[in-house]
């Protein structure tokens, strides 16, 4: 019988490295994409909660944001949107605006056409919204209610509207929790 001496089988030292610096490589390229993503990033400014916010034509100030859950509201006629279950982890908002045309031109509202923005929002438009879309002449106010689907988790909410005005909804609203 013939017995061979054990041979150690290491791996080739240019292999290993090879192995390590794929990895390494890949971490700095991720790196750099957030990096990038960060740097660039600029933060959109927003009116102040209860602050009277420019909008085409006049200004709009949120007069309210109140959970539908905790106060039972309806709206005056059914909604068949609002008669579906809300989804897991989310909850339904009545954000209610007061609008003042304040222009010689008036002002052209569409409550529908906001969007709540935020992290972890996923830009919502309002599952009801009253009044339809109308114009207000110079002088004329009108209460806007709107009702969004929100997840649980989603902060630094805003009330965007269709120009690019930025409304806050507050730091109360939403903490995360």
């Amino acid at each position: 019988m013939l017995v061979l001496p054990e041979q150690e089988t290491r791996p080739v030292p240019g292999r290993r490295r090879r192995l390590v610096v794929i990895p390494l490589v890949m971490l700095c390229i991720l790196a750099a994409g957030f990096g990038y993503l960060f740097m660039t990033a600029q933060a959109r400014p927003s009116t102040q909660l209860g602050a009277p916010a420019e909008v085409p034509g006049g200004i709009a100030v949120i007069t309210g944001i109140i959970p539908v859950e905790s106060d039972g509201w309806e709206p005056p006629s059914p909604a068949a949107s609002l008669q579906q279950q809300v989804q897991e982890g989310a909850h339904r908002v009545r954000v209610q605006v007061q609008f003042t045309a304040i222009e010689p031109g008036g002002l052209e509202l569409d409550p529908g056409a906001f969007v709540v923005d935020g992290l972890g929002s996923g830009r919502p438009h309002p599952l009801w919204a009253s009044p339809g879309p109308t114009t207000l002449e110079r002088g004329d106010s009108v209460g806007a209610t709107m009702v969004f689907e929100l997840p649980d988790q989603a902060i630094a909410l805003v009330l965007e509207g269709p120009a690019g005005t930025r409304l806050s909804l507050g730091k109360e609203h939403h903490s995360g929790n």
